[in-house]
């Protein structure tokens, strides 16, 4: 079931090889911040009914990447109504062009249909939901285009799989992966100010998130030797 992070922030924490879901009232936006695989859309229906939506009310879907974990979840949301869809330039643009091969569908077994993403994000873009407003901090390094996603005046950060906590972080293994760029962005949020922090994967960080964010930094630069 979704946690209540604030007063218009949720967060599910992932079943299995999901990812971990964020979903975000405000006025008359309903928010998905990454979608999981698809694979348990019935169950994420309910647990959205809990609090108030249901997959046929989401007005806008935001992806901190488009791995298939992160966005395979789109495709039975777009089977019950026309959300608009947010990615980084850096993946949006191939799959707007028909290219799916970075959402590692075919690695995994997963047949993804072409999307179209109506909103191509930038660093320094923000999303504008009314009484949510996002800030988009481009973080490559697990992926190209990876970000992360600082909710304005809230303290609380989105940090998709770039940072999770105890010191972990996104591995860079996959296609456009890159160490260097990994380590550089974990310090970029090491630096930056929030309170709490939302991962992709594992539990929130709901206090300290930011000496988390510095420890993983830290064993990061020390394990890829950077």
């Amino acid at each position: 079931m979704f946690d209540q992070i604030s007063k218009s922030v949720y967060f599910l924490v992932s079943r299995s090889f999901d990812s971990n879901i964020t979903f975000i009232k405000s006025d008359d936006h309903h928010i998905l911040v990454d979608t999981g695989t698809g694979l348990y859309a019935s169950a994420l229906d309910r647990e959205l009914h809990d609090v108030g939506s249901s997959l046929s009310s989401i007005t806008d879907i935001v992806l901190t990447h488009s791995h298939i974990d992160h966005i395979g979840g789109v495709i039975p949301i777009l089977e019950a109504c026309s959300p608009k869809i947010h990615l980084h330039r850096a993946e949006a643009e191939p799959i707007n062009k028909g290219d799916m091969s970075n959402t590692l569908g075919d690695t995994f077994g997963a047949d993804l249909p072409p999307l179209k993403i109506e909103n191509i994000l930038d660093e320094g873009s923000v999303l504008d939901f009314g009484g949510v407003k996002m800030s988009v901090f481009h973080t490559p390094g697990h992926s190209e285009g990876s970000i992360v996603l600082e909710i304005e005046n809230t303290g609380i950060l989105l940090t998709g799989d770039t940072l999770f906590p105890g010191g972990s972080f996104g591995r860079v293994d996959f296609p456009t992966g890159n160490p260097a760029k990994l380590v550089e962005s974990l310090k970029r949020v090491s630096e930056m100010e929030f309170d709490v922090g939302l991962p992709g994967h594992m539990n929130a960080m709901k206090y300290n998130a930011k000496k988390s964010a510095l420890t993983s930094y830290q064993i990061a630069k020390q394990m890829f030797r950077l």
